[in-house]
């Protein structure tokens, strides 16, 4: 990521000083998941009428709006950071998730195309990339680039997990995705987010028996890890028959958590 100059950045006489030091302190406060701090720091010095030399504020501004949902803002941000020069990776997936936040399908895609394609992300960001993709509907093209992502490192949990989920919202037949988080759980097997996933798969499968063998790390301690509701539910339904009906109700009270949050207005 490119430095600013800041030979415009501020009005004050010290103001390359000043610059360089808020600078420094927003990209301390964004590694530190920050954001308002970010925005505290540089949006009143109006990074956005920078020079092609202070590329860096601009970007880093759209990053923290991203991170707090702000779409139209990060985007915003950087689009205007992109005119004036490459910008990171990482900001060109923030943009990506933008648009598709502001369902801008097509740039979406695009975008996101574009930066996986090249294959030359690290895996996160390409998994950010897939999910950017499942969430604009376009599931399969999410499978490839997860199964990219093996082909490069065939040690990435995360990436089978999440081919597993896209091939089912394909309408795959569902032992594929078993298959896939089977995988996941050898390589990460104290991963609760996937044994509640092969657990509430079991459960589809009418396989009731060892889906409670899936569950068997799963307790009411642990259980607010989960980030499924749909999943919690069915899980929740098993756990009553069994008649387990504190973990029951602890999945249900997370379910209902998520469900709350997952309907909650959006920042604008």
């Amino acid at each position: 990521m490119q430095t600013s100059s800041s030979h415009e950045f501020f009005d004050s006489p010290l103001r390359n000083v000043a610059a360089e030091s808020k600078l420094r302190d927003a990209r301390i406060a964004l590694s530190n998941n920050d954001p308002e701090r970010v925005i505290q720091l540089l949006a009143s010095a109006k990074p956005l009428q920078q020079s092609h030399h202070d590329i860096e504020p601009a970007v880093l501004l759209g990053l923290a709006y991203h991170h707090l949902g702000r779409a139209l803002e990060s985007a915003d941000a950087l689009e205007k950071a992109s005119l004036l020069g490459p910008i990171p990776d990482e900001a060109r997936v923030a943009l990506a998730s933008s648009y598709a936040e502001l369902r801008r399908t097509d740039l979406a895609r695009d975008l996101f195309l574009e930066l996986a394609i090249s294959r030359r992300l690290p895996p996160g960001l390409m998994l950010q990339v897939a999910a950017g993709l499942a969430a604009i509907d376009s599931p399969q093209l999410a499978m490839k680039v997860c199964e990219w992502i093996t082909e490069s490192d065939d040690t990435v949990a995360q990436a089978y997990f999440d081919m597993g989920v896209y091939s089912a919202r394909c309408g795959n037949e569902l032992y594929i995705t078993e298959a896939l988080t089977r995988r996941a759980l050898q390589l990460d097997s104290k991963n609760l987010h996937y044994q509640v996933g092969l657990a509430s798969l079991l459960i589809q499968l009418r396989r009731e028996d060892e889906a409670i063998d899936a569950m068997a790390l799963v307790n009411v301690d642990n259980i607010h890890q989960a980030t499924c509701f749909s999943c919690l539910e069915r899980i929740a339904e098993l756990l009553s028959r069994r008649e387990r009906h504190e973990l029951a109700s602890a999945c249900r009270t997370q379910a209902k958590r998520l469900r709350d949050d997952a309907s909650a207005p959006k920042p604008c």
